[in-house]
């Protein structure tokens, strides 16, 4: 039984869904009333910025993100791992348990790890967390997997996952290929990987200290 355990995030991190997710919350601008944002131009914002600056109201947000989280489940067999993260995902596991704590859904989930051939490797899987909701999610996880696990770390690629992690008193390691830039993810934690090759050698002198 290994003794470490690394969560990681899914769409950004283990999952190439920036561009569609933005593109799909932009084409649904006029339906619901918000404005469309160049999410690109705007990777040093995080999703609380974001979502002031498009002019979503806080009591909306449950029912965007249940309508998003269908309609992202249409296309979930086409859903591509970000650059280098199966070999990644392939090369750590002979070394720490892994799992994922996501905000999508069990299906868009399971699609993306049996499309590539990765569903062996995560022992934990916990799917459907709320939009803001990462840091109970995480203490809940923490409360099991601490029972089994000496070390555990979260994977993630935004400022939300930097401050659910410090809330909930978990060590989180930074990827800057997903929905935020590197140097706003970095002026709040200072382990941030900019390539699969990056983050793995982290993780091995993380699990080796």
């Amino acid at each position: 039984m290994h003794h470490s355990i690394v969560l990681f995030d899914f769409d950004g991190t283990l999952a190439d869904t920036f561009e569609t997710g933005a593109a799909l919350i932009n084409e649904f601008a006029s339906r619901f009333g918000y404005k469309t944002i160049d999410f690109a131009k705007k990777r040093n914002l995080s999703a609380r910025e974001l979502v002031r600056l498009s002019g979503v109201k806080w009591w909306q947000i449950p029912r965007l993100v249940r309508f998003f989280r269908r309609e992202s489940a249409r296309n979930a067999n086409n859903i591509h791992p970000c650059r280098g993260v199966p070999e990644m995902i392939k090369n750590i596991a002979q070394s720490v348990d892994l799992g994922i704590l996501t905000t999508n859904t069990t299906h868009a989930v399971e699609c993306f790890l049996q499309n590539h051939n990765l569903e062996s490797y995560f022992g934990y899987v916990k799917t459907g967390v709320p939009l803001f909701g990462k840091t109970r999610a995480l203490r809940r996880a923490v409360r099991q997997l601490q029972k089994t696990h000496t070390l555990i770390l979260y994977v993630g690629d935004e400022i939300r996952d930097i401050e659910a992690c410090h809330a909930a008193g978990v060590e989180i390691i930074s990827v800057s290929w997903g929905f935020n830039a590197h140097e706003v993810l970095a002026d709040k934690n200072p382990s941030v990987a900019k390539s699969a090759d990056e983050l793995e050698q982290i993780i091995a002198r993380r699990i080796e200290a």
